[in-house]
Protein backbone atom coordinates (compact mmCIF):
# COMPACT_ATOMS: atom_id res chain seq x y z
CA UNK A 1 0.00 0.00 0.00
CA UNK A 2 2.75 2.51 0.80
CA UNK A 3 4.07 1.44 -2.07
CA UNK A 4 1.20 2.48 -4.38
CA UNK A 5 1.18 5.29 -2.34
CA UNK A 6 4.73 6.08 -3.74
CA UNK A 7 4.16 5.79 -7.01
CA UNK A 8 1.10 7.57 -7.45
CA UNK A 9 2.90 10.62 -5.96
CA UNK A 10 5.69 9.98 -8.72
CA UNK A 11 2.69 9.91 -11.37
CA UNK A 12 1.91 13.41 -10.47
CA UNK A 13 5.35 14.60 -11.12
CA UNK A 14 5.59 13.62 -14.57
CA UNK A 15 4.44 16.31 -16.57
CA UNK A 16 5.19 14.06 -20.41
CA UNK A 17 5.23 10.69 -21.38
CA UNK A 18 7.75 8.90 -23.68
CA UNK A 19 8.86 5.52 -24.83
CA UNK A 20 12.31 5.21 -24.93
CA UNK A 21 14.32 4.11 -27.73
CA UNK A 22 17.91 3.11 -26.75
CA UNK A 23 19.55 0.23 -27.55
CA UNK A 24 23.12 -1.09 -25.84
CA UNK A 25 24.50 -0.80 -22.80
CA UNK A 26 26.10 2.72 -22.53
CA UNK A 27 24.45 5.69 -21.88
CA UNK A 28 26.69 7.65 -24.24
CA UNK A 29 25.26 6.35 -27.65
CA UNK A 30 24.07 2.94 -29.08
CA UNK A 31 26.53 1.01 -29.11
CA UNK A 32 26.99 -3.21 -29.96
CA UNK A 33 25.05 -5.36 -32.30
CA UNK A 34 21.43 -3.87 -31.53
CA UNK A 35 22.66 0.08 -31.67
CA UNK A 36 23.72 -0.87 -35.18
CA UNK A 37 20.88 -2.36 -35.80
CA UNK A 38 19.16 0.92 -35.43
CA UNK A 39 20.87 2.80 -37.33
CA UNK A 40 19.56 0.93 -40.74
CA UNK A 41 16.51 -0.50 -39.29
CA UNK A 42 13.19 0.37 -38.10
CA UNK A 43 13.02 -0.38 -34.58
CA UNK A 44 9.64 -2.72 -33.49
CA UNK A 45 9.51 -0.06 -30.22
CA UNK A 46 9.06 2.77 -32.28
CA UNK A 47 6.28 1.12 -34.15
CA UNK A 48 5.09 0.05 -30.71
CA UNK A 49 5.05 3.16 -28.96
CA UNK A 50 3.60 5.55 -31.79
CA UNK A 51 1.02 2.83 -32.53
CA UNK A 52 0.12 3.46 -28.84
CA UNK A 53 -0.16 6.98 -29.33
CA UNK A 54 3.02 7.30 -27.37
CA UNK A 55 5.75 9.96 -28.37
CA UNK A 56 9.30 8.53 -28.01
CA UNK A 57 12.79 9.23 -27.58
CA UNK A 58 15.50 7.64 -29.46
CA UNK A 59 18.90 8.26 -30.90
CA UNK A 60 20.49 10.66 -33.54
CA UNK A 61 21.67 8.29 -35.50
CA UNK A 62 19.08 5.67 -35.43
CA UNK A 63 17.25 5.34 -39.01
CA UNK A 64 14.18 6.17 -37.27
CA UNK A 65 15.36 9.18 -36.20
CA UNK A 66 14.32 11.78 -39.12
CA UNK A 67 10.77 10.66 -39.07
CA UNK A 68 10.58 10.82 -35.64
CA UNK A 69 11.73 14.50 -35.61
CA UNK A 70 10.25 15.49 -39.15
CA UNK A 71 6.49 14.73 -37.51
CA UNK A 72 6.92 15.87 -34.55
CA UNK A 73 6.25 12.69 -32.61
CA UNK A 74 9.53 12.94 -30.00
CA UNK A 75 12.72 13.94 -29.37
CA UNK A 76 16.12 12.78 -30.98
CA UNK A 77 18.73 12.85 -28.84
CA UNK A 78 22.58 11.27 -29.27
CA UNK A 79 23.15 10.27 -25.46
CA UNK A 80 21.23 9.56 -22.40
CA UNK A 81 22.77 12.15 -20.63
CA UNK A 82 20.89 14.57 -22.58
CA UNK A 83 17.26 13.39 -21.49
CA UNK A 84 16.65 15.24 -18.75
CA UNK A 85 17.40 18.83 -20.48
CA UNK A 86 15.63 17.51 -23.41
CA UNK A 87 12.31 16.59 -21.60
CA UNK A 88 12.85 20.34 -19.67
CA UNK A 89 12.77 21.98 -22.96
CA UNK A 90 9.97 20.70 -24.28
CA UNK A 91 6.88 23.20 -23.29
CA UNK A 92 3.50 21.94 -22.43
CA UNK A 93 1.78 23.27 -26.03
CA UNK A 94 4.63 21.55 -27.65
CA UNK A 95 4.06 18.19 -26.03
CA UNK A 96 0.22 18.40 -26.74
CA UNK A 97 1.69 18.87 -30.68
CA UNK A 98 3.86 16.12 -30.30
CA UNK A 99 0.74 13.96 -28.58
CA UNK A 100 -1.60 15.16 -31.32
CA UNK A 101 0.97 14.30 -34.04
CA UNK A 102 1.35 10.50 -32.65
CA UNK A 103 -1.98 10.08 -32.49
CA UNK A 104 -2.25 10.79 -36.08
CA UNK A 105 0.35 8.59 -36.89
CA UNK A 106 -0.91 5.93 -34.47
CA UNK A 107 -4.31 5.95 -37.11
CA UNK A 108 -2.51 5.70 -39.98
CA UNK A 109 -0.19 2.78 -38.60
CA UNK A 110 -3.19 0.93 -37.25
CA UNK A 111 -4.86 0.90 -40.61
CA UNK A 112 -1.89 -0.22 -42.36
CA UNK A 113 -1.50 2.97 -44.36
CA UNK A 114 2.76 3.20 -44.48
CA UNK A 115 2.76 -1.10 -44.99
CA UNK A 116 -0.35 -0.04 -47.78
CA UNK A 117 1.93 2.79 -49.46
CA UNK A 118 5.01 0.97 -49.44
CA UNK A 119 3.61 -1.88 -51.38
CA UNK A 120 1.91 0.57 -53.68
CA UNK A 121 5.25 2.29 -54.20
CA UNK A 122 6.66 -1.18 -54.79
CA UNK A 123 3.70 -2.07 -57.56
CA UNK A 124 4.70 1.67 -59.05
Amino acid sequence: MAEMRKLEKLANHLTYNFGLVWEGNSTNTCNGVLGEYTKYNNSHKVSLYLSTGLPVIIWKQAALADFVTKNNVGIAIESLDEIDDAIKNVGKQQYAQMKSNTDIIAKKMRSGFYIKSAIHKLIN
